[in-house]
């Protein structure tokens, strides 16, 4: 109990999900708003974006801002479940 307490307080574990909670929302919403703005074919999208990173349409976008997101959202709950598991780890 007292190790799992250690771990719940620690300076360089919170800064680490600190981190990790903040990259993962910041870089999942700018997936999920550049992924909305494929699927509803902005157009200025495909011109700016779509056309400088991959010289392609919207459609090209859409895989790569899906899967950011879905991954950003795994690492954001997993960040906000951090007390559990912590327990998990130590039982």
């Amino acid at each position: 109990m007292n190790a799992q307490r250690n771990l719940k307080n620690s300076p360089i574990l919170n800064l680490i999900w600190l981190l990790l909670i903040v990259a993962s929302s910041s870089i999942g919403i700018l997936a999920g708003v550049i992924y909305i703005l494929a699927v509803t074919n902005v157009q200025i999208l495909s011109w700016s974006i779509g056309y400088v990173l991959t010289s392609g349409t919207n459609e090209t976008i859409m895989g790569p801002c899906l899967t950011a997101f879905i991954v950003c959202l795994v690492v954001f709950v997993a960040c906000m479940l951090k007390n559990v598991i912590l327990k998990a780890i130590k039982r």
